[in-house]
């Protein structure tokens, strides 16, 4: 019975994933059937830059480091996916051990440093998803070393007699 509702539960969310990409497409102009032929390559590369951040959330849920996948954040997902697999191995394995000791204080260390695993492993899924929403956010997010390029003119005096100009640049 509980295995078939987390079959249930998987394809829901498989499907609210889909179904999430369909209306992001539809919201930036496109359609979920047929695509509409872009004016310009310029439109063409716009639309199909948009993340959907309950996409990219819902793909960290289902497996991890789904998320930052879909966000191109390679490094990122493969560190993911080993902390929360690796969480989950170290949870089996004290749960074996837990079963399988013979006093109750061995049994009490094993379960308390099981319990003190799932709770990382909860911490690290809601972490990862989070990380995945925000990223599908700024996505398109400006991340050029240069902040500005204005120049802008502390006191300037026009006209055909003479003036005084001063401006400053700030660079980071």
């Amino acid at each position: 019975m509980m295995l078939g509702i987390k079959y249930i539960f998987l394809l829901m969310a498989v499907y609210m994933v889909f179904v999430t990409d369909c209306y992001s497409q539809i919201e930036a102009g496109g359609s979920a059937a047929t695509t509409q032929p872009a004016i310009g390559a310029a439109a063409e590369s716009t639309r199909l830059d948009i993340k959907s951040p309950k996409g990219a959330m819902l793909r960290s849920l289902i497996f991890p480091g789904w998320g930052q996948w879909y966000n191109q954040k390679r490094l990122k997902a493969v560190v993911v996916f080993g902390t929360e697999i690796g969480l989950l191995a170290n949870s089996i394995y004290l749960n074996q051990k837990c079963q399988a000791s013979q006093t109750t204080l061995e049994r009490e260390f094993y379960i308390n440093n099981r319990n003190l695993s799932n709770w990382w492993l909860l911490g690290v899924v809601l972490f990862s998803m989070a990380d995945a929403f925000v990223d599908a956010h700024l996505y398109r997010f400006d991340e050029s070393p240069e902040l500005s390029l204005v120049q802008e003119r502390l006191f300037a005096v026009s006209g055909s007699g003479s003036g005084f100009t001063c401006s400053l640049r700030i660079s980071f």
